[in-house]
């Protein structure tokens, strides 16, 4: 029904279209009540609950049924209905139409094309805003911050002209929403739209997509609305600041959340709304591992949220408390010892953990498993020296043997502060089941159909035709291709297979090794096979853990403040790009684990033959998803 599914079809854009899945952090609140008479074609309830019913259900009539977060409700129309509440001998203050009015907001809040509509219905004028305040958004459990502070704003993949192009009635609405800004938005507003439009016309050319521009215009429009609730409608409801004030099971505050996506105006209209007593302490709040809001802006590179929260909350770094540690790697105990008779078949102890590097070593020089190898020849190197990371730092990010392994320091500090983390070892127990070999792969898998591509949704993008051939032929030609550096720079169709439930032939790649196992939840797995020069672009997602069975990889990361996706085969970006320049680095041998954490970018590309799995994970309380 179309009011109980306003929320619903605002996430469907976003899986659909522009957005990484998102759902909600922390604690979750009490799911809505079933109100009735707020379902259409029921023909009944009050005429306040009939009228905006009516404004909902035409409000994205311009859609034409495609799901969008760009409607646009009749906001006289809707205003004059819940007016006649009063007329119709309803109190304002009791809780039924509350509940109703909660509705209201609700979907109004699931469109970005409405936001501006909050003000207008949330009114100090309205007999029903103060009560509202209080008795649901203060006094209730249906509601708490985290799902309006921690928003799930729009990251595009795609471009403004390919949208236009794919989803033409989508389109029709989000340049709707763009010509309202324009005429109706602040000189910020106008700076943000230009820079978006700006970007994308440099995105078109460079076939790249940059997520900020659009997430800074709807960051500063949804600031308004926080800057209207917080600070005029719901100012004085004590109940409502208690709720804003208080931290959850982490330690992790409202602020907490709002600076970790680097909402630099959610961070400025909280703190404004608090008003100067209360600043210091939100911006200083440490969370259960002493990371302060400004802590966790700057580790993910969010400079503009750390200059707000400086600005108005004084130097988190001076805040009372216990700081997080420097370097949390050393927080991770010391590793086993090593112990060659004690090293299992099934690679899961400590010693075979300790043998790794010199594993690692021969796999990517020598060859394993029935692989290619990489030539110890740097003049047979099969990409400019200048990509490497330096000999002495073979990954940027921190680094430590399987046997140190604690999942305690691992989710305090990593998963939910957003570190990548390099688990030597971590994927040998997943190697050792002999289907990871050329010859057990084959034995396994040989005659399931593979889907290569150039890069991820290549076809979509601009036609180029996938490979879709049984696995045995991949493997022909990725032998076809090796002999012949030349022809592998033209050859690039990358074996990037999601895996389902129903998977039989390569369901052996689908299992989180044993040090994980258990402790998170496992969400998705994909199958990756190629060869030299073979790769994925920039791209960003949720958490995930990268195993590589054999073979060596090359990782590009940023973190989240450089959100990227790139619509080129990887080996063509990196020499457009000069090696992307900027970017971290590691490098990845044969029996390695790498975590990415959420949001942070990466491309990677092999420099021999690698097959491995990446294994996207989540947990209920060390996650930080959107809501």
């Amino acid at each position: 029904s179309p009011l109980s599914s306003m929320t619903a079809l605002s996430t469907a854009l976003l899986a659909a279209l522009l957005v990484l899945r998102a759902a909600e952090a922390g604690p979750k609140p009490v799911k809505m009540p079933n109100i009735q008479g707020m379902r259409p074609k029921m023909g009944k309830g009050p005429p306040w609950r009939l009228a905006t019913e009516k404004v909902f259900t035409e409000a994205c009539q311009m859609n034409k049924g495609q799901p969008s977060v760009f409607c646009f409700p009749d906001i006289k129309e809707l205003l004059e209905g819940l007016l006649k509440a009063r007329e119709n001998g309803a109190d304002p203050e009791s809780e039924m139409f509350l509940l109703d009015l909660h509705v209201v907001v609700e979907t109004l809040l699931g469109w970005p094309s409405a936001w501006a509509d909050i003000s207008k219905v949330l009114a100090t004028k309205h007999a029903w805003t103060e009560p509202y305040c209080d008795k649901i958004m203060g006094d209730s459990p249906i509601w708490h911050p985290h799902p309006l502070l921690r928003k799930s704003f729009i990251t595009p993949r795609q471009t403004l002209a390919q949208v236009e192009k794919q989803m033409g009635a989508v389109a029709i609405s989000m340049n709707r929403w763009f010509d309202d800004l324009q005429k109706n938005g602040d000189g910020k507003t106008n700076e943000l739209l230009r820079a978006l439009k700006a970007q994308d016309k440099i995105d078109i050319k460079n076939k790249s997509v940059h997520a900020r521009p659009m997430m800074r215009l709807m960051m500063h429009e949804h600031a308004k609305v926080l800057k209207h609730i917080f600070g005029k409608a719901c100012k004085n409801s004590k109940s409502v600041w208690a709720k804003l004030e208080k931290a959850d099971a982490n330690g992790l505050t409202p602020l907490h959340h709002v600076a970790s996506l680097g909402d630099a105006a959610g961070c400025k209209a909280l703190l404004k709304a608090a008003g100067k007593a209360k600043r210091s302490k939100l911006a200083g709040a440490r969370d259960r591992w002493g990371y302060t809001p400004g802590d966790v802006a700057e580790r993910a590179d969010f400079e503009e949220a750390v200059v707000v929260l400086r600005t108005l909350g004084g130097n988190f770094s001076d805040a009372p408390g216990t700081a997080p540690p420097a370097e949390p790697v050393a927080l991770f105990p010391a590793a086993a010892a090593a112990a060659e008779e004690e090293c299992q078949a099934d690679g899961s102890s400590s010693a075979c953990a300790a043998n790794a590097a010199e594993e690692a070593r021969s796999s990517s020089v020598g060859g394993a498993g029935g692989w290619r190898g990489r030539d110890p020849d740097p003049e047979q190197l099969a990409v400019p020296a200048e990509w490497l990371p330096p000999a002495e730092t073979p990954c940027f990010a921190d680094t430590i043997d399987v046997s140190q392994f604690d999942f305690e320091v691992f989710a305090g500090h990593y998963l939910l502060h957003q570190r990548p983390l390099l688990v030597k070892g971590g994927a040998k127990q997943a190697r050792a089941a002999g289907n990871w070999s050329r010859q057990g792969l084959l034995s396994a898998a040989g005659e399931r159909k593979v889907k290569a591509e150039l890069f991820q949704l290549a076809q979509s993008f601009d036609g180029s035709q996938p490979l879709q051939v049984p696995l045995r032929e991949y493997l022909g030609l990725l032998d076809n291709r090796s002999t012949d550096l030349a022809l592998a720079k033209r050859k690039l169709h990358y074996a990037y297979l999601p895996l389902d439930v129903n998977e039989v032939f390569l369901n052996f790649s689908a299992k989180l090794p044993a040090f994980l196992g258990g402790k998170v939840e496992h969400q998705g797995s994909i199958f990756a096979l190629g060869g030299v020069l073979m790769g994925a672009p920039p791209h960003h997602h949720g958490p995930a853990l990268n195993l590589l069975a054999h073979g060596s990889k090359l990782w590009f990361l940023d973190p989240p403040g450089r959100e990227l996706v790139v619509h080129e085969p990887v080996y063509d970006y990196l020499r457009r790009s000069a090696g992307a320049t900027g970017s971290a680095r590691c490098l990845q041998e044969a029996g390695d684990a790498l975590f990415v954490p959420r949001g942070w970018t990466h491309a990677t590309i092999c420099l021999t033959d690698c097959v491995g799995a990446s294994l996207e994970v989540t947990h209920q309380h060390f996650d930080l998803r959107d809501a």
